[in-house]
């Protein structure tokens, strides 16, 4: 026969109408307080105009008053902006048209190659307030100038202008005549008077004989020169006083031991190219004869592989008076000795034109095996 079967119990009990609504009423509200909440938003309908509220607020005329103190203070700002603005406006514009502050002194150091007057009219300096001068214009234009390496342009007040040039140091100074010409290694060029140039030194002098107007260097002649006059107190141990560049275009040199180096016409770039030989072979001299104090009046390099030594020492009076700024004679003697003495020899003088004594010669070139046996 069949089972019955038994209900099971369950876990939770049966509400009854009363519990079921309490029950739907604790969800609702745990709904909404455990759900996101949603910010108040303020919604108008389109088309519905908005009309104010009747309803006063407590202290409405204090609150108003308060709005009105608070716009009062940015205003009170804005004033205080303004009249501290016009004041600085003001200021400057008595700055600007202060006679006190308008450029009244100008200063100018450093140039000795250049005048005074040239720097200035370079310058260009406006004579308007000094806080309205442009420094770095001022500078610029100067530095176009030869011969300026650098120059600083400051302002000091109340209305001076101080110049600071710094010049290039010339490496040749060229005689000619009564002119004076600065010549830099690169061929650079600056005429100017003799008392401008006496206290340069330590620069080598170039004495121009040649005839007419002064004619330019070859090129590359300026910087071996002075090249060889830096460095022949040191290797020559006696003072060059100055090159001598004669009528005949003959080049050579006069040391203030009384002695002449001749290394002949310096007219071509071969020329040119072999004097640091003749240089080199007149350093092998200097222990085999005195240089300082000498018994001869030149040397004569012209043959660099055998030089020949002659005359008598003693340096022209009109080389030394020409060192020390006075004016060149183009038909200055080229010979450096005394009237007594043999004359010098001369690339275009031929070989009986030689002094006498038969002047001394130097082998410098090693001989070959067959004259030595």
């Amino acid at each position: 026969m069949p089972q019955k079967l038994t209900e099971r119990p369950s876990a939770f009990p049966v509400l009854d109408d009363a519990g079921a609504r309490q029950a739907q009423i604790r969800a609702i509200a745990a709904g909404l307080v455990d759900g996101p909440r949603m910010g108040r938003r303020f919604h108008r309908p389109a088309g519905v105009p908005l009309q104010p509220s009747v309803r006063r607020r407590r202290h409405g005329e204090g609150r108003r008053q308060v709005a009105v103190e608070r716009q009062r203070g940015p205003l009170l700002r804005r004033l205080l902006g303004i009249g501290l603005l016009v004041g600085q406006v003001g200021a400057l514009a008595v700055l600007l048209t202060a006679p006190a502050f308008r450029v009244h002194t100008i200063d100018v150091s450093g140039e000795r190659l250049l005048s005074r007057d040239a720097v200035l009219a370079a310058a260009r300096v406006p004579t308007s307030s000094l806080f309205t001068v442009d420094a770095d214009a001022i500078r610029a234009r100067i530095a176009q100038l030869p011969w300026v390496r650098s120059v600083s342009v400051t302002t000091t007040l109340p209305s001076t202008i101080q110049i600071a040039v710094t010049e290039w140091q010339p490496d040749l100074v060229v005689r000619h005549s009564s002119t004076t010409t600065l010549v830099a290694a690169d061929g650079a060029t600056l005429r100017t008077d003799h008392s401008t140039t006496a206290p340069l030194n330590g620069v080598g002098v170039l004495l121009d004989q040649r005839t007419g107007a002064q004619q330019p260097l070859i090129a590359g002649a300026a910087g071996l020169l002075a090249s060889a006059a830096s460095r022949w107190t040191t290797v020559f141990g006696c003072k060059l006083d100055a090159f001598v560049l004669s009528s005949s275009n003959v080049l050579s040199a006069w040391c203030s031991s009384g002695w002449q180096a001749v290394f002949g016409a310096l007219d071509s770039n071969d020329a040119l190219a072999a004097i640091p030989g003749q240089l080199a072979a007149l350093a092998a001299l200097t222990g085999r004869v005195d240089l300082v104090h000498p018994a001869f009046g030149y040397v004569d390099l012209e043959n660099a592989s055998s030089p020949a030594i002659g005359g008598h020492p003693g340096e022209p009076t009109w080389v030394a008076a020409a060192v020390a700024g006075g004016a060149l004679s183009t038909t200055a003697p080229v010979s450096g000795a005394p009237a007594s003495a043999s004359p010098l020899p001369s690339p275009a003088t031929p070989a009986t034109a030689r002094p006498t004594p038969t002047p001394f010669v130097f082998q410098l070139v090693p001989s070959s095996p067959a004259a030595q046996r």
